[in-house]
């Protein structure tokens, strides 16, 4: 019994070890739709300083990108019955097994576009289920600075995700202002706070298995 005991345990240790070994995964989804894109470029600076946070925590780290508006179409096709593309597929799956997201969209008509939208009305709900996102935004004005806590937030809120305090717009003069600037560090080391703390793990354990539909998740099941 005593070796069986410690075949258990020293199993366990090793799976422990081999977890705190993998990278996090921080994953920037972007609607921007230029090339270079400004609204991807504040998503990546929120996704270097949570990058930053963590390896001063110990952590290794990787930034992903998902640009929807090379899946533009694939998307739309999805939206309307045609079924999920591989390419898309690839997208949702790299969201799945994230660690974190910084979510960004260009602001248009006064919200997120429809292209953003559109991309989580066609991906599953438990996605993104008790996942860490940083919410920013992209517009022509101060006039929306707001759109990322009334319209960003309630739509993650109905995904089940956990927004960070700090949300952040960039319009004309705010680019390399020292406000923003102090806004994507913020909004970075909450996103990096929230994922060391093991913050999803701990809520999907404490609601229990019936809370989510299986969608696979490396970090947060331990898998």
């Amino acid at each position: 019994m005593s070796a069986e005991r410690d075949h258990v345990q020293g199993a366990m240790m090793n799976e422990t070890a081999n977890e705190a070994a993998k990278p996090y995964r921080i994953t920037v989804v972007s609607a921007g739709v230029s090339d270079p894109s400004s609204t991807t470029r504040l998503g990546e600076a929120v996704a270097r300083q949570a990058q930053r946070y963590l390896h001063g925590h110990g952590h290794r780290v990787e930034i992903g990108q998902v640009e929807l508006r090379g899946l533009a179409g694939d998307i739309a096709r999805a939206s309307v019955g045609d079924g999920i593309s591989a390419g898309l597929q690839r997208a949702i799956d790299e969201v799945a097994a994230s660690d974190g997201l910084v979510a960004a969209s260009p602001i248009f008509k006064a919200s997120y576009s429809g292209l953003f939208k559109s991309f989580w009305d066609v991906t599953d709900i438990d996605v993104v289920l008790d996942m860490p996102v940083a919410l920013t935004a992209t517009g022509g004005s101060e006039r929306h600075a707001l759109m990322p806590d009334t319209d960003m937030r309630s739509l993650f809120a109905f995904l089940r995700a956990v927004p960070v305090p700090t949300s952040l717009v960039a319009a004309g003069k705010d680019w390399d202002s020292e406000g923003l600037i102090a806004h994507e560090e913020r909004a970075g080391e909450e996103l990096g706070a929230l994922i060391l703390l093991g913050a999803r793990r701990a809520m999907l354990e404490a609601a229990g298995a019936g809370y989510r539909h299986g969608v696979g998740m490396a970090h947060a099941s331990g898998d």
